[in-house]
Protein backbone atom coordinates (compact mmCIF):
# COMPACT_ATOMS: atom_id res chain seq x y z
CA UNK A 1 0.00 0.00 0.00
CA UNK A 2 1.26 3.20 -1.09
CA UNK A 3 1.38 5.18 2.79
CA UNK A 4 2.57 8.35 1.24
CA UNK A 5 -0.62 8.59 -0.87
CA UNK A 6 -2.84 7.44 1.53
CA UNK A 7 -1.22 10.15 4.04
CA UNK A 8 -2.28 12.69 2.01
CA UNK A 9 -5.46 11.97 1.13
CA UNK A 10 -6.18 11.62 4.74
CA UNK A 11 -4.80 14.95 5.02
CA UNK A 12 -6.48 16.49 2.27
CA UNK A 13 -9.99 14.84 3.75
CA UNK A 14 -9.51 15.40 7.85
CA UNK A 15 -7.88 18.81 7.40
CA UNK A 16 -5.31 19.85 10.28
CA UNK A 17 -6.61 21.87 13.41
CA UNK A 18 -3.60 22.29 16.34
CA UNK A 19 -6.36 23.58 18.60
CA UNK A 20 -8.74 21.37 19.87
CA UNK A 21 -12.83 21.35 17.90
CA UNK A 22 -15.78 19.86 17.61
CA UNK A 23 -15.94 17.62 14.81
CA UNK A 24 -18.93 17.24 12.45
CA UNK A 25 -20.40 14.59 14.96
CA UNK A 26 -19.62 16.28 18.02
CA UNK A 27 -16.22 14.94 18.93
CA UNK A 28 -13.45 16.38 20.14
CA UNK A 29 -10.96 16.55 17.55
CA UNK A 30 -6.99 17.90 16.94
CA UNK A 31 -4.66 17.68 14.36
CA UNK A 32 -5.56 15.24 11.44
CA UNK A 33 -8.98 14.52 12.46
CA UNK A 34 -7.41 12.95 15.87
CA UNK A 35 -10.54 11.88 18.22
CA UNK A 36 -9.96 12.89 21.78
CA UNK A 37 -13.04 11.50 22.74
CA UNK A 38 -12.66 7.90 21.87
CA UNK A 39 -8.30 8.40 21.20
CA UNK A 40 -6.97 8.64 24.47
CA UNK A 41 -3.96 11.03 23.68
CA UNK A 42 0.08 10.01 24.78
CA UNK A 43 0.65 11.71 27.79
CA UNK A 44 3.25 13.77 26.94
CA UNK A 45 0.97 15.46 24.03
CA UNK A 46 -1.90 15.47 26.19
CA UNK A 47 0.45 17.64 28.74
CA UNK A 48 1.39 19.90 26.06
CA UNK A 49 -2.65 20.00 24.81
CA UNK A 50 -3.03 20.97 28.97
CA UNK A 51 -0.39 23.59 29.14
CA UNK A 52 -0.28 25.84 25.69
CA UNK A 53 -4.05 24.99 24.10
CA UNK A 54 -2.34 23.56 20.82
CA UNK A 55 -0.23 20.82 19.62
CA UNK A 56 2.37 21.28 17.38
CA UNK A 57 2.51 20.38 12.87
CA UNK A 58 5.33 17.73 14.62
CA UNK A 59 2.85 16.58 17.13
CA UNK A 60 -0.14 16.18 14.48
CA UNK A 61 1.97 14.25 12.20
CA UNK A 62 2.93 11.70 14.75
CA UNK A 63 -0.60 11.48 15.82
CA UNK A 64 -1.60 10.42 12.03
CA UNK A 65 1.09 8.20 11.55
CA UNK A 66 -0.73 6.33 15.28
CA UNK A 67 -4.10 6.90 13.95
CA UNK A 68 -2.96 5.47 10.35
CA UNK A 69 -0.87 2.14 12.00
CA UNK A 70 -4.67 1.25 14.08
CA UNK A 71 -7.06 1.84 10.97
CA UNK A 72 -4.72 -0.70 9.17
CA UNK A 73 -4.16 -3.05 11.95
CA UNK A 74 -8.33 -2.73 12.40
CA UNK A 75 -8.72 -3.17 8.17
CA UNK A 76 -6.55 -6.14 8.78
CA UNK A 77 -9.12 -7.63 11.53
CA UNK A 78 -12.28 -6.54 9.94
CA UNK A 79 -11.32 -7.14 6.34
CA UNK A 80 -9.66 -10.85 6.05
CA UNK A 81 -8.39 -10.75 3.35
CA UNK A 82 -7.61 -7.16 3.31
CA UNK A 83 -3.91 -8.06 2.17
CA UNK A 84 -4.77 -9.17 -1.06
CA UNK A 85 -7.09 -6.09 -1.64
CA UNK A 86 -5.89 -3.81 -4.37
CA UNK A 87 -3.85 -0.75 -3.15
CA UNK A 88 -6.60 1.67 -3.83
CA UNK A 89 -9.49 -0.50 -1.97
CA UNK A 90 -6.84 -0.48 1.32
CA UNK A 91 -6.17 3.10 0.82
CA UNK A 92 -10.07 3.67 0.42
CA UNK A 93 -11.13 1.39 3.37
CA UNK A 94 -8.27 2.33 5.57
CA UNK A 95 -9.49 6.37 4.90
CA UNK A 96 -13.08 4.70 5.71
CA UNK A 97 -12.11 3.48 8.80
CA UNK A 98 -9.88 6.41 10.02
CA UNK A 99 -13.05 8.44 9.64
CA UNK A 100 -15.95 6.31 11.48
CA UNK A 101 -13.54 3.97 13.58
CA UNK A 102 -13.86 0.38 13.64
CA UNK A 103 -17.16 0.49 15.91
CA UNK A 104 -18.36 2.66 13.07
CA UNK A 105 -17.16 0.49 10.46
CA UNK A 106 -18.22 -3.01 11.52
CA UNK A 107 -21.91 -1.17 11.42
CA UNK A 108 -21.85 -1.24 8.10
CA UNK A 109 -22.98 -5.09 7.58
CA UNK A 110 -23.94 -4.89 4.06
CA UNK A 111 -20.91 -3.56 2.60
CA UNK A 112 -18.72 -6.16 5.14
CA UNK A 113 -20.42 -8.61 3.48
CA UNK A 114 -19.98 -7.71 -0.39
CA UNK A 115 -16.31 -6.49 0.26
CA UNK A 116 -16.42 -10.49 1.94
CA UNK A 117 -17.39 -11.99 -1.43
CA UNK A 118 -15.72 -9.49 -3.49
CA UNK A 119 -18.49 -7.84 -4.89
CA UNK A 120 -17.30 -4.28 -5.06
CA UNK A 121 -19.65 -2.74 -7.12
CA UNK A 122 -22.29 -3.74 -4.26
CA UNK A 123 -19.91 -3.03 -1.13
CA UNK A 124 -19.66 1.09 -3.09
CA UNK A 125 -23.05 1.33 -3.47
CA UNK A 126 -23.97 0.33 0.26
CA UNK A 127 -21.81 2.82 1.17
CA UNK A 128 -23.58 5.43 -1.19
CA UNK A 129 -26.56 4.92 -0.14
CA UNK A 130 -25.53 4.97 3.90
CA UNK A 131 -25.96 8.63 5.82
CA UNK A 132 -22.08 8.72 5.86
CA UNK A 133 -22.14 9.50 2.18
CA UNK A 134 -24.05 12.46 2.40
CA UNK A 135 -22.94 13.34 5.52
CA UNK A 136 -19.00 13.57 4.24
CA UNK A 137 -19.44 14.64 1.10
CA UNK A 138 -16.20 14.76 -1.44
CA UNK A 139 -14.28 12.37 1.12
CA UNK A 140 -17.56 9.49 0.79
CA UNK A 141 -17.56 10.20 -3.28
CA UNK A 142 -13.76 9.74 -3.74
CA UNK A 143 -13.73 6.63 -1.23
CA UNK A 144 -16.70 4.85 -3.17
CA UNK A 145 -15.16 5.22 -6.45
CA UNK A 146 -11.89 3.81 -5.43
CA UNK A 147 -14.07 1.12 -3.89
CA UNK A 148 -15.81 0.43 -7.15
CA UNK A 149 -13.28 0.95 -9.34
CA UNK A 150 -10.05 -0.75 -7.61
Amino acid sequence: MNLDFLREMLKHHEGLRLKPYRCSAGAWTIGYGWNISANKLPEDVESMLNMTGAITEEVAERLLNIGIDTAVRQCQAIFPKFDKFSDNRQIALVDFVYNVGAAGALKFKKMLAAVEVDDWNTAADELKDSDWFSQVGARAVEITAMVRQG
